[in-house]
């Protein structure tokens, strides 16, 4: 080394300089330092050289040398305590790096030791692991070379334990049918029949499993026949009669026949249900056949004198058991037959429904007919009542339009036209009463020696009154009858006609008794 330094100490300027570069060069290329400055051919240039301090072959005398040569005096102060503050500040970033990484270096030492002494105490149970894993090897080996050999008997065993598992079921079958048919539980019954079915039809040529299908047989008649039973019962439930339908119709029995089960049932229950609501019971519902005014101590209006007469509360308490019982059971049960029509095919089905609902709307318009016939309410609560009836059926309208349709409109002019029968009726009623007391009023002030002639016109005057106030009242008690037949124009042509009719009639009642 220092035979190297005497002999770079007695080289030549130009091969010093040649060294160095060479040596930059090499350490450049080490850390892929870039030097822009470099000439094309390798060599730096002197203005880069001089005017760059971190340029690579920085050449210091030629850049003091410069600066003397060009700059002033302050401007050298200037540079140099520059330069003085860069130093420092180099300076003091190394200094924090070599102590970084000192640090950095003892807790690597640290780090190292801690595991060197941890990993040299595992030594022993590593080992016990390594033991212990050989035991188990050898053990799990063992065990495989057993059951290798009997492998195939235990499958063997496992599908013998299978069968033997469904036929315990296959033959305990019959009995589990019998405790649902004891319990009620149909739905469960047909799912066991059905799972159990296909496997005895299929093997019914062995004598066993021919009993026991018989036997499966008998217990399934039973439970169809019980379910037929059960669809006819007056207490069943629309949702208890579609399930029940349905249960008959996936054990097969004939889809027609079933329909006119449920729609027996139902009219049983719909014919308990009407008996119910014309049972002429006083009605205790909230709210109903109140009057304000009657409350607040007020004089009563027409209308509310006729809401509160005893055929108006019978014919209100009727209609609202219909609107509030009857009705929606009439639409439940249609729309549990249509879901039962989704798997029928043909229009046998449609016919039974149309007869099911056109009978039933016929059987509450029959009773509110003869009741409304018997008690004569007043023709606006009548009205109002009908109406109630009227929206109620809405939906089974939407369901079946026509039959619906047909009938309650065929109702309709049929209690318009007897409404306006016995409206006509009591005031010709009251009319030949009036004429009856004008006669005898006549009579008495005839024989009465102090009556005059201005009594008789007097009396007169009244009849007449009397004449013209009947006439019209029965005009004006007939006009909401116009409302209850609603856009019907040929049933409003009738009214109007039967109208001149009874008027034609009243004043021949009036001729006749005068």
């Amino acid at each position: 080394r220092f035979k190297r330094r005497r002999d770079l100490g007695m080289a030549r300027p130009g091969e010093e300089r040649r060294e160095r570069r060479r040596v930059g060069a090499l350490l450049g290329a080490y850390y892929r330092i870039e030097d822009s400055d470099a000439a094309p051919g390798g060599e730096v240039s002197a203005a880069s050289a001089a005017g760059e301090l971190d340029a690579r072959g920085f050449n210091a005398q030629q850049y003091f040398d410069t600066m003397v040569a060009s700059g002033k005096m302050p401007e050298l102060v200037k540079r140099a305590k520059h330069l003085d503050v860069q130093i420092k500040q180099l300076d003091g970033q190394m200094q924090s790096f070599v102590y970084d990484n000192y640090t950095n270096l003892t807790r690597a030492v640290d780090v190292i030791k801690q595991m060197k002494f941890c990993i040299e105490g595992l030594d022993p149970d590593l080992v016990d692991l390594e033991q212990a894993i050989g035991r188990v090897t050898s053990v799990e080996q063992h065990v495989e070379d057993g059951v290798s050999g009997r492998s195939m008997q235990i499958e063997v065993l496992l599908k013998r334990q299978r069968v033997c598992r469904q036929l315990q079921v296959l033959f305990a079958l019959p009995s589990t049918l019998s405790r649902c048919l004891n319990r009620g539980e149909y739905g469960r019954a047909l799912e066991a029949y059905c799972c159990c079915l296909d496997f005895l039809r299929q093997y019914k040529h062995m004598p066993t499993f021919k009993n026991v299908l018989e036997d499966v047989e008998h217990q399934m008649n039973q439970i169809g026949s019980a379910l037929e039973h059960r669809l006819r019962a007056p207490y069943l439930s629309v949702d208890e009669a579609v399930n029940s339908s349905v249960t008959l119709l996936d054990m097969g029995k004939d889809h027609t026949k079933v329909l006119r089960e449920y729609l027996a049932g139902r009219t049983a229950v719909l014919k308990q249900s009407l008996k119910h609501c014309f049972c002429g019971e006083p009605l205790h519902a909230p709210g109903f056949g109140r009057v304000d005014s009657v409350a607040n101590g007020a004089e009563m209006s027409k209308e509310e004198q006729d809401m509160r007469r005893p055929e108006s509360q019978e014919l209100q308490s009727a209609c609202w058991r219909l609107t509030d019982s009857y009705v929606p059971q009439l639409c439940d049960a249609v729309e549990g037959c249509q879901r039962l029509q989704e798997a029928s095919e043909g229009s046998v089905a449609d016919v039974l429904l149309q007869d099911f609902v056109s009978q039933r709307v016929q059987e509450l318009c029959d009773r509110l007919f003869g009741l409304i016939s018997d008690r004569r309410p007043p023709v606006r609560v009548l009205v109002s009542c009908v109406h109630s009836v009227r929206d109620a059926l809405r939906r089974a309208h939407a369901a079946m339009p026509e039959p619906v349709s047909k009938t309650f409109m065929a109702f309709l002019a049929l209690t318009a036209d007897a409404a306006l029968r016995w409206t006509f009726a009591d005031a010709s009623s009251r009319l030949v009463s009036a004429l009856s007391a004008l006669h005898a009023d006549c009579k008495r002030l005839q024989e009465s020696a102090s009556s005059g002639l201005d009594d008789v016109l007097e009396q007169i005057a009244m009849a007449e009154q009397a004449l013209l106030k009947q006439s019209f009242g029965a005009l004006l008690d007939s006009q909401p009858l116009l409302k209850l037949l609603g856009p019907d124009r040929p049933a409003c042509q009738r009214l109007f006609a039967e109208v001149q009719r009874q008027e034609l009639a009243f004043f021949w009642v009036f001729a006749e008794v005068c």
